[in-house]
């Protein structure tokens, strides 16, 4: 039985809608222990408020607990992992299930499910990047190599210097992926489809069983920040995607036939298929792709909420149906940062042949200000020498480090894992010394 069974939409169907749901009942595997776990909490307060009939909800917590610890196949024909469970449920509990949901809309629960799936698989990309700086630490190599603008070279600039600069985009997008994390914590149980709940449930409570907050009044509000939190989320990956794919631009060229200024490890390159000389950055190219990817996914997202009214539209399934499967696919990625990272040689050697002697023109320009005192005439002075043919004189650049240690980070991940599976741990709990009774 559908989850809308009984209502005034006739109950009929066709292949080609059953394809527009095949796809996103794929997804929602994703979501089914959110789907449950959110469940519990509401059903536990309706318990706890004595809202249903006391041994009716004993029975659905019980179910509900037995479905977390259980694997589930999801029934396309029931659409969605909010029809599937709740079928499950009235049928092991022979009806006593059949208030799991009342008053509850998909709305707010897919809202939900999302919400819990984005916080944690934001928490994987935490760990990996954190990892991934665990790993630059290890290259401790020295030496200078050229810095670029526009493809030629300027000024010189220091391994360290370069490696701390990869550290830095990693504690930056860090930082910003962990804001929309906390974002997320947000409770949106109890906005029903956006008007507000007819549930006599106390949301805030229902939110505190799960370590999550409820501080949103306005349901509408509440709603919006579905579509909202996609584009957010996907707007932080995709300026770690476009920071990263620059960087490997870089390694890219550095690793190339005419530099060699960096080895890249083995299992991120591959051979030709036809030229037995050649060593293909495989892993660098494609990860640009999918940062390109990414791009169009948020384009997607504009393009799937401009213009629509403020309530729920069933075009949204698609946004879902997008962006899970490929920040899934994108986790598994990104777990080969570390190793990479981690893995590159540097070519002391290689780099300082390469480097020219007008990389040097600035520092000696700032030589010539100190004797004169004349910047527009130190520059000319400069530029007279290299014209000329005449060696400037060459520097070594300082090593900036701006970090000592990067437990910070650490602490934020543990905070997050922590806030977390307390709630989950207290929820369960919660509910294992209800249905123990029983």
């Amino acid at each position: 039985m559908k989850i809308w069974s009984g209502s005034a939409a006739p109950e009929s169907g066709n292949e080609a809608y059953r394809i527009m749901l095949e796809k996103d009942i794929d997804v929602d595997k994703y979501l089914i222990p959110y789907e449950i776990l959110s469940l519990m909490a509401y059903n536990l307060n309706i318990y706890e408020r004595n809202i249903s009939d006391k041994n009716d909800s004993k029975a659905t917590l019980k179910e509900l607990m037995s479905l977390y610890n259980r694997e589930i196949s999801l029934d396309p024909d029931l659409e969605d992992v909010h029809g599937n469970i709740e079928n499950i449920a009235i049928r092991e509990t022979n009806g006593a299930a059949k208030n799991m949901r009342m008053f509850m809309s998909r709305n707010e629960q897919v809202h939900t499910d999302v919400n819990f799936f984005l916080i944690d698989i934001l928490l994987e990309y935490e760990k990996i990047i954190y990892n991934t700086i665990t790993g630059l630490e290890k290259l401790t190599q020295n030496g200078i190599m050229p810095g670029y603008t526009h493809y030629r070279q300027g000024m010189p600039v220091t391994f360290q210097t370069y490696v701390d600069f990869i550290k830095n985009i990693m504690v930056y997008n860090f930082n910003n992926i962990d804001s929309i994390l906390n974002e997320l914590k947000e409770l949106p149980l109890g906005y029903g489809s956006g008007f507000g709940s007819m549930s006599d449930a106390n949301f805030k409570e229902v939110a505190e069983y799960m370590g999550m907050k409820k501080q949103i009044k306005n349901p509408l509000f509440s709603f919006m920040l579905y579509s909202d939190n996609y584009i957010k989320v996907l707007s932080a990956i995709n300026s770690f995607l476009i920071d990263i794919s620059r960087i490997f631009q870089d390694m890219i060229i550095f690793s190339g036939d005419e530099m060699k200024i960096i080895e890249l490890p083995a299992g991120y390159v591959t051979g030709s298929s036809l030229m037995p000389n050649k060593v293909n950055p495989d892993f660098l190219e494609i990860f640009q792709g999918y940062a390109a990817k990414s791009i169009s996914l948020m384009n997607l997202l504009y393009s799937g909420t401009i213009n629509k009214t403020t309530g729920y539209h069933r075009d949204f399934q698609i946004l879902k149906d997008e962006v899970i499967p490929f920040m899934v696919e994108l986790k598994g990625v990104l777990n080969g940062f570390p190793e990479l990272f981690s893995g590159i040689k540097f070519n002391k050697e290689a780099s300082e042949r390469i480097i020219g002697n007008s990389i040097y023109a600035t520092y000696n320009s700032k030589l010539n200000f100190k004797n004169n005192g004349n910047w527009k005439e130190s520059y000319k002075m400069t530029g007279d020498m290299i014209r000329s043919g005449k060696a400037l004189k060459p520097y070594m650049p300082e090593d900036v480090v701006s970090y000592n240690n990067f437990g910070f980070l650490r602490d934020k991940i543990e905070n997050n894992i922590s806030s977390l599976e307390n709630g989950k741990k207290k929820l369960l709990k919660m509910v294992n010394d209800i249905i123990s009774n029983l």
